[in-house]
């Protein structure tokens, strides 16, 4: 049982750094976004090109061209992590933007179609055949009896110190405090000196870099990736932001741990006799939360 619940905490930051992207757009913009799996996806693809040499891939268009730059995993993950980041920019520009006076509901239904195009261009440009990603950490970690791959503690270790950058970025700085402002009182903005247009950027770019880290650690352990790979986390992802609160950034890291381990722990009792059974108890976790504390284990009252 120790290792299911090691295995489950690992997981479970992986869903944390997802769940962080989720619960930062809903901060500032109360949109649920649904295209943060499709960018970390994209993200992948944008690394594994990056470090690939250069070739031909054949997919749905026939024989494609690889630039492959051939860069060290660290260099190429950078890379996709930047791109990503400028993936959330030109949705906020060219899709969010535009409906910034529409309901957060059509603009969460907009997510949606933005992540079915992306999963769509991927289909395209690399068919559906699985392909993998160096791991940025290779060889594994003794803990008591068991090991543990480098990049499952990768993952824990920037969760936490993505979700401590944060917390104190928006309780500390003018920025975060106006990132804030956005979904609360948008006026206030210029008595903060802060654009509100500058704002959406930066939240959407930022929930691009959440999803590339977590996509870029999580490939490796799993070790395939194809298109809507990150989608897939989508649920465990969205129950994380939902235990933890939607509205609580270091809920989201709780949330994480807490979906994780859950999902270990089903999977292990009752995964033989019931396949998916770690789907079933995502959604009752969704479930319970939401009848019995809509505002998560750290949210704050709406």
């Amino acid at each position: 049982m120790y290792s299911i619940l090691i295995s489950g905490i690992t997981d479970g930051a992986t869903y944390g750094l997802m769940a962080l992207g989720i619960v930062l757009v809903y901060k500032a913009t109360k949109v649920i976004n649904f295209a943060q799996g499709e960018i970390g996806t994209f993200a992948i693809y944008l690394a594994w090109v990056a470090t690939s040499e250069l070739g031909a891939h054949t997919g749905h268009l026939g024989p494609i061209p690889v630039i492959g730059l051939g860069l060290p995993v660290l260099f190429g993950a950078a890379l996709a992590v930047v791109l990503a980041g400028g993936m959330g920019v030109a949705m906020e520009r060219i899709v969010i933007r535009p409906m910034s006076d529409a309901a957060p509901l059509t603009i969460t239904v907009a997510t949606l179609g933005v992540s079915t195009v992306l999963g769509g261009i991927e289909f395209i440009i690399w068919d559906e055949r699985p392909q993998n990603l160096p791991a940025l950490i290779s060889g594994s970690a003794q803990l008591g009896d068991i090991f543990v791959a480098w990049g499952r503690l990768l993952a824990l270790a920037v969760t936490i110190a993505l979700g401590v950058a944060f917390y104190l970025f928006f309780k500390r700085s003018t920025f975060g405090l106006g990132v804030l402002a956005a979904s609360q009182n948008p006026s206030s903005l210029r008595l903060m000196g802060i654009r509100l247009s500058v704002v959406s950027m930066f939240t959407w770019a930022m929930a691009g870099v959440l999803a590339a880290f977590a996509g870029i650690i999580l490939a490796p352990t799993i070790g395939a990736f194809h298109p809507f790979f990150m989608t897939l986390l989508l649920i465990p992802s969205f129950a994380a932001a939902l235990v933890g609160g939607l509205n609580s950034l270091p809920g989201a890291f709780l949330g994480g741990i807490v979906v994780g381990v859950v999902t270990a722990v089903s999977r292990y009792l009752w995964g033989d006799a019931l396949p998916g059974v770690e789907f079933v108890a995502q959604f009752a976790l969704i479930v319970g939360v939401l009848a019995l504390r809509p505002r998560g284990l750290l949210g704050a009252e709406a």
